[in-house]
């Protein structure tokens, strides 16, 4: 625990310095100020967990310094010293932090039990950040190992827990023995630089590396061999992928889960990448057929091969046809039906899955085709009056199921993208020097020209005139 002392009065600091490094040994003092502009200066470059700080000192006094050092360092307390019982100095300063209020020359027996007490209450608010930062890094870890997670939380808790990331990759570790897991984690503790999050199940161990590098293939397969050497070849160690965008993580733990599941099913080698060229280019494996009806969305046909090979079908193959199907619904970024591995236990549940599966996919496909109807539609109609209602009766949908395609689909409302296709256009006319302003508007669908002129605008930053005026200049 880092300490600063701030008092104007030498044998007073010097004094105190040596009661801390006598009594408490696990203390460090990091500095010494004389007045409140150096205590300023000093708490920036030491970054202390206690201040004392004296009230009265030459220049900036004790109160103004724990003014400005509480605005970039509200962690930090602060004990104050004086030899003035001024309670309403003390009574001011509690909002800035400060745990006691020591009369000098301070007693022994006074000065040990506020030091103790300052010390407990910083370890209970790190342990709680401790707490509260596994929390964080344990949803930040589930979110990235769920398909079509990616949203504006996945991308506020990287910049708060790992602000430095430049690239990330998966490991999917399986021991070959029970009870191995502890031995695991302390092995990733001991080995691994950089930061990383654990997340442990009965069967297996996932680890998310995260690094303030670009992480090499190379640097990968080294850390898995250290660690497979570690353990005495008693695990198989299936990797993932770097990747440096975080939306393509997920990716990586996939790819992390099936190596491990086919080196446990081959039993050939303890660690690896993923084979791209492996079983996928069997096109007669269960794996593979059943993988083609699901994501065809073909219901009666999954059921029907899986009902073919159910018999011979091992669960390590089972496990890696759920991870197939998992990458299917990643590769198309939908949600996969909540359903785990292990929750898969007979026949019956799996022709519910598989049926489940078919559907989203089917009900995906769909929406792209509706989506592809409906843009050809607005396409070719821009220019006339167009409302949400005559483009979804046009496609045989609700308007607001329509809306909400819209904005799956697209990433945008029906208006913006319909203002969008019609300001494209009128872009494109301005271009061609042919038309006047008003006939552009009425071309791109807009009867008043002033409305159109805010529109545009609106989205260019500029009015069409001199958006005009911009192409004749150059």
């Amino acid at each position: 625990m880092h300490i600063l002392i701030a008092e104007d009065e030498l044998l007073e600091r010097k004094a105190c310095k040596k009661f801390i490094e006598d009594n408490f040994h696990h203390m460090l003092v990091v500095g010494e100020a004389e007045n409140g502009r150096k205590a300023i200066e000093l708490a920036e470059k030491t970054n202390p967990d206690i201040i004392f700080m004296d009230i009265k000192m030459p220049g900036i006094d004790g109160l103004t310094a724990i003014k400005e050092i509480h605005k970039s360092q509200p962690q930090t307390k602060f004990i104050l010293l004086s030899a003035y019982d001024s309670f309403d100095y003390a009574k001011e300063a509690m909002r800035f932090g400060i745990k006691d209020y020591i009369l000098k020359p301070g007693k022994r027996e006074e000065m040990m039990k506020t030091i103790e007490r300052v010390e407990r209450e910083i370890e209970e608010e790190q342990e709680k950040r401790r707490k509260e930062s596994a929390l964080l890094k344990e949803k930040f870890i589930i979110k990235l190992m769920q398909p079509a997670s990616f949203d504006e939380e996945m991308i506020e808790l990287q910049k708060a827990l790992f602000p430095d990331m430049k690239s990330g990759c998966f490991f999917v570790i399986k021991p070959t023995v029970d009870n191995h897991l502890e031995s695991i984690k302390n092995a990733i503790k001991a080995m691994i630089s950089h930061s990383t999050i654990v997340l442990q199940t009965r069967e297996v161990t996932v680890i998310c590396m995260i690094a303030p590098t670009i992480l090499e293939k190379s640097a990968i397969l080294t850390l898995a061999r250290k660690l497979n050497y570690e353990l005495d070849d008693k695990l198989f160690i299936g990797m993932g992928f770097p990747y440096i965008s975080l939306d393509n993580l997920s990716k990586s733990y996939f790819e992390a889960y099936e190596a491990c599941l086919l080196l446990a099913s081959e039993n050939n080698r303890k660690y690896g990448f993923l084979q791209t060229n492996h079983s996928r280019r069997n096109e007669e494996s269960p794996i593979t057929q059943i993988g083609h009806m699901v994501e065809k969305g073909h219901s009666n046909g999954a059921k029907m091969y899986f009902k073919k090979y159910q018999e011979t079908l091992t669960d390590s193959e089972k496990e890696a046809l759920y991870m197939e199907l998992k990458m299917i619904f990643t590769t198309h970024d939908i949600a996969m039906p909540r359903y785990s591995f292990t929750s898969l236990q007979t026949d019956q549940d799996w022709y519910s899955f598989l049926h489940l599966c078919c559907m989203k996919l089917s009900e995906f496909h769909q929406s792209k085709q509706y989506g592809f109807q409906a843009r050809k539609y607005i396409l070719a109609h821009f220019a006339e009056t167009i409302t949400l209602e005559n483009v979804a009766a046009s496609v045989n949908l609700s308007p607001n199921y329509l809306s909400n395609l819209f904005k799956q689909e697209f990433g945008e409302t029906f208006i913006d993208f319909v203002t969008k296709v019609r300001l494209q256009k009128a872009k494109e006319l301005m271009e061609l020097n042919w038309y006047s302003l008003k006939e552009i508007s009425f071309m791109v669908g807009y009867n008043d020209p002033n409305y159109f002129s805010r529109v545009f605008k609106k989205y260019y930053h500029e009015s069409p005139k001199q958006f005009q005026q911009g192409i004749f200049e150059k």
